[in-house]
């Protein structure tokens, strides 16, 4: 398992959950009788020693509020309206709507590459939104 997903992730450039994926199958291929979550078990201490795995971020506690990891998908829609709008809702005269929701895709690729977690606080709808 291991050097099909070094060779998925070095040689075919193939994301990591893609070649996490293949190796999942070829440990169930191999390993029929065993459960699929030691197959899991074992991929993932596998990525763990590659040093290409991230433990899911758990909540944390900032000023009193629980901050919660964002999706990538809400955070990429998030940046693409703040360039598509201004701050009092208005479209911005760019005519770029596109291209806003390509730079958020790639940001937001970039960010998750880079190891970072965006986390937001949970707002109820009666609060007023914060700054």
């Amino acid at each position: 398992m291991r050097e099909v997903l070094v060779t998925a992730i070095a040689t075919r450039s193939a994301a990591i959950a893609e070649a996490a994926a293949e190796a999942r199958c070829l440990g169930r291929g191999l390993q029929p009788a065993l459960p699929a979550s030691t197959v899991d078990a074992a991929v993932a201490e596998l990525l763990q020693a590659l040093g290409a795995f991230q433990p899911a971020p758990e909540p944390v506690e900032f000023e009193g509020q629980w901050l919660h990891p964002a999706a990538p998908q809400e955070v990429a829609d998030t940046l693409a309206y703040a360039m598509r709008f201004d701050r009092t809702g208005k479209a911005r005269r760019t005519g770029h709507e596109y291209a806003a929701r390509l730079a958020a895709d790639q940001q937001v690729q970039q960010l998750t590459m880079r190891g970072f977690v965006v986390m937001r606080r949970r707002v109820s709808r009666s609060s007023p939104p914060g700054p």
